[in-house]
Order: C-alpha cells, then sequence, then structure tokens
C-alpha cells in the first residue's frame, strides 16, 4: 500500500518505520526533506523511504497519516491539494479548541479535506508504543473512529499488523472522545508514570 506520512517527527517517524518493516511503500511529506528530523527519520526507516514536499506526498498515498503538531494542520492541509477519496488518518492531539473548532481535530480535518475518508488513530499512546505496542504479554489498544467501513478496515489492518489491538471506536463525532483518552495519558505521563505506559481494552 502507498502510505504518505505527514511529518517525520516521533509519531510520524515512527509509523514509517514500522510500515515500511511490513512491506508498504512510505514517503515521508515534510516541508523541509533535508533537516535534521527528516534526515533522522530517513536513516531509521531504511534505504526505500524517500522524503518529499507535501503536495507530492498528499498525491503520492493513497492512505494519508498526519503527524503534525495542531497548529500546523490547517496550513499543511491547504498545500496537500485535492484529497478526494483518500484515507486520512488523524493521529494529532488537539489540547485547546478555539472558537469555531468542531468538537474534535479529526472532525475540523473532515471539514477541510471534503471527499477525503477521514480517521481517527495513533493519538493516545506515545511513540515507543508503536515500535513496541505490547505490555506484559498485552497490545496496546489503538481506538479507530470514522465513518466509512470499509476504508475503516484499511485503517483498522495497519494497526494490527504492528502488534497493536485494534478497536473500532464508533464513527467520526467519537473522535472527541479518543483525544480525551489522549489528554489522560499525558496527564499520566507527566504526573510520574512516565512514557511506557499505554491503556488496553480488557474484556471477558
Amino acid at each position: 500500500m502507498k502510505i504518505a506520512i505527514i511529518g517525520a517527527g516521533n509519531i510520524g517517524g515512527s509509523l514509517g518505520k514500522v510500515w515500511a518493516a511490513h512491506g508498504h511503500s512510505v514517503i515521508f511529506g515534510v516541508r523541509d526533506p533535508n533537516s535534521e528530523k527528516t534526515r533522522k527519520a530517513l536513516t531509521e526507516t531504511g534505504a526505500t523511504v524517500q522524503a518529499v514536499d507535501i503536495t507530492e506526498a498528499a498525491a503520492f498515498g493513497e492512505v494519508i497519516a498526519i503527524a503534525l503538531p495542531w497548529a500546523a494542520v490547517r496550513e499543511t492541509l491547504a498545500a496537500m491539494g485535492d484529497l478526494s477519496g483518500k484515507i486520512i488518518i488523524d493521529a494529532t492531539n488537539r489540547f485547546a479548541a478555539a472558537p469555531g473548532d468542531a468538537p474534535s481535530a479529526a472532525e475540523d480535518i473532515a471539514r477541510l479535506a471534503p471527499g477525503a475518508k477521514v480517521f481517527k488513530a495513533f493519538n493516545t499512546m506515545g511513540w515507543e508504543t508503536l515500535l513496541d505496542p505490547i505490555f506484559s504479554g498485552q497490545p496496546a489498544t489503538a481506538f479507530v473512529c470514522g465513518d466509512d467501513s470499509a476504508a475503516k478496515q484499511v485503517v483498522i489492518g495497519l494497526a494490527a499488523e504492528i502488534g497493536l489491538a485494534p478497536v473500532d471506536a464508533g464513527p467520526l463525532e467519537n473522535a472527541a472522545a479518543a483525544e480525551a483518552v489522549a489528554r489522560l495519558w499525558v496527564y499520566l505521563m507527566r504526573s510520574g508514570m512516565g512514557r511506557e505506559m499505554a491503556f488496553a481494552l480488557l474484556k471477558r
């Protein structure tokens, strides 16, 4: 599968590394392909992965994962061109809403990318969990919110193949709940639990 990752920081770089290792064609879309952060991501993902500008990456990807600070998302989406029919995975977290914002960052992305199939996923964990998702034999949970049932199976499959336990968390309007889980993760991490933790859904 052709996957464009917009952003080459900790989350984007980690997703690129694990998806490339599973045989996907991965490309990073970045403002500066020669930046230190991008060079680091390319070194860690392997020789087959490239970094290009955001417009070219968006045109390449069947799946586009957005892994940016929220402040950069609106401007970046405007540079990505027509996204109709693309599967967009929103891995961002918006910690403060502004007047006029949708209830979640993912819903704002859907509004700014008409015709795209937008999902919220990979936002409720640290980047370390993307690389090593097993905790005492238990995989971390990846909540997936979105409206297109067929495309959702693609996102669920991308989570499962890297060792996470994907959970269909309902429609995109539930993304606000997933973003609240991410805020809880950050609070716990900063309160002394550290980054080597993740949430897991348990059932009998």
